[in-house]
């Protein structure tokens, strides 16, 4: 009865060991996508942010103002 209560505790850690590897790279996906959506500032060398408008995308910097539109393909 003991082994089997073992082998239950066994994979139940093991369970767990995984569901928290899953949880840490769904932290750092999210961290690449945000990462992503930032640019460097070519005037003042700060992060630009990307924007949308309702039929165009662009790039904001909000320390000096400046805006990088994007050009559709």
């Amino acid at each position: 009865m003991s082994e089997t209560r073992l082998e239950e505790e066994s994979a139940a850690l093991e369970a767990g060991a995984v569901e928290e590897e899953i949880e840490g790279q769904e932290e750092q996906q999210r961290q690449v996508e945000i990462l992503e959506h930032e640019i460097e500032c070519p005037r003042c060398r700060d992060s630009m942010t990307l924007c949308s408008d309702f039929d165009s995308l662009y790039y904001f910097c909000k320390e000096c103002d400046f805006c990088l539109y994007t050009i559709k393909k």
